[in-house]
């Protein structure tokens, strides 16, 4: 079950990470604290680390070790809460 779950996760930190990269002016006209670039280069900062969080899930789940897969969990929610706070507090 955890297994599918890190898979699932690792899909969705492609599908975002990738977004951010990509598509970061979608995200600049709510950003109204910082200058363009400085929320660009946040925007893409977070999208190489959800893509590097990414490929460190595709190993944790083909090797399917307790222990790493809690903690790649835990520092998937830590990271996310991170960059949650971090978008809240631009937006307003």
């Amino acid at each position: 079950m955890i297994r599918i779950l890190i898979f699932v996760s690792v899909a969705l930190l492609v599908i975002i990470g990738i977004y951010l990269l990509k598509k970061a002016t979608v995200f600049l006209p709510l950003m109204h604290n910082g200058e363009p670039d400085e929320n660009t280069q946040f925007l893409h900062q977070f999208g190489v680390f959800y893509l590097i969080l990414a490929a460190i899930g595709i190993l944790v789940g083909i090797f399917n070790l307790k222990f790493f897969s809690l903690f790649y969990i835990f520092s998937l929610l830590v990271i996310s809460a991170v960059f949650s706070v971090m978008f809240a507090k631009k937006i307003l």
